[in-house]
């Protein structure tokens, strides 16, 4: 199978170099400005990998076969799309036009951008996918990625269907480490991931930081009455109970669910998550803001989410 990764920062990066380390065919889409520097001297990567009982952290550099173009004539068998979510609407248009036949795998933070590749893609041509298991930032020389034991590369059918490609491209990951999951409701956790992806940069800003979070209750409690109005926004769209933490454990009482998200928040997340913190700040402003303009026009009620509004612009 021939892969290309669309998208050079840190998810399409670490799939890129996890997949070719495990002997496969992939090449990395790359802007033409950096296309010399990725062909030379290729790209830095800082890593900790928690994959093992052994923790392993270090650094290396990955030198991908790397294009800056894309035509219908090229012959990819699937293209894997992961890009920043307030990019959606600019690369769904470019890759339908581009992809020629090849399989498609929208891998990250969707909202409503659905709307527009199924305008443009016949029925059929593309997947979902979710990078639980990987987080990380950039740094003035590379990238810095963060690859958890504990999570999974969710990826699924649209129409929650078992399919081929699905069962086809789990194999390919299980083979690179990246513990793939087939989800026969993806676009319900999707909607439930993009919540606490849209709400996070707010509630670490209000903190100071992921390990002032992880100490401050009253936060934490906020935070889980935040998230329970966008389920409600998530609901009125269509979407059905998401299978994810916490949403999956709003039956508890408040305190104990408390807990255990603060337990969740060990060193290593910690650090993935303030290093995360760092870069993205217009994606991670736009995401807060639509599912806000989501619910209020849905007529929901969001206080909660709607005080961590003014911790958005950091």
């Amino acid at each position: 199978m021939k892969i290309l990764i669309f998208g050079a920062g840190v998810i399409g990066t670490t799939y890129a170099w996890q997949l070719a380390e495990a002997g496969f065919d992939v090449t990395l889409f790359v802007r033409k400005l950096r296309m010399v520097r990725y062909a030379n001297s290729g790209q830095a990567i800082t890593y900790s990998d928690m994959r093992s009982r052994q923790s392993d952290h270090g650094n290396t550099v990955f030198r991908p076969k790397v294009i800056d173009n894309l035509h219908s004539k090229q012959t990819f068998d699937l293209i894997v799309v992961s890009v920043r979510s307030n990019q959606w609407n600019d690369t769904i248009p470019f890759v339908a036009k581009h992809s020629g036949t090849a399989d498609i795998l929208f891998l990250g933070n969707i909202w409503d951008e659905l709307q527009l590749a199924n305008k443009l893609l016949p029925k059929g041509r593309y997947f979902l996918g979710y990078p639980e298991m990987v987080m990380g930032g950039h740094l003035d020389n590379g990238i810095s990625t963060y690859l958890f034991g504990k999570g999974y590369t969710l990826i699924g059918e649209p129409d929650g269907k078992a399919s081929e490609r699905t069962t086809q491209f789990a194999e390919l990951l299980k083979k690179a480490g990246m513990q793939p999951k087939i989800h026969h409701r993806i676009r319900d956790y999707l909607c439930g991931r993009y919540l606490v992806s849209a709400i996070t940069p707010g509630l670490l800003s209000k903190a100071g930081g992921a390990r002032l979070l992880a100490e401050n209750k009253t936060l934490l409690k906020q935070y889980i009455l935040a998230l329970k109005e966008g389920q409600k926004v998530c609901r009125k769209r269509g979407a059905g109970k998401a299978d994810l933490f916490p949403f999956n454990r709003f039956f508890l009482p408040r305190f104990l669910l408390t807990r255990m998200i603060a337990a969740g928040m060990g060193d290593e997340m910690q650090a993935a998550m303030d290093t995360h913190m760092k870069y993205g700040e217009a994606e991670k402003k736009s995401q807060f803001e639509k599912v806000l303009k989501t619910g209020r026009k849905m007529k929901v009620s969001m206080p909660y989410w709607a005080s961590f509004e003014k911790y958005m612009d950091f």
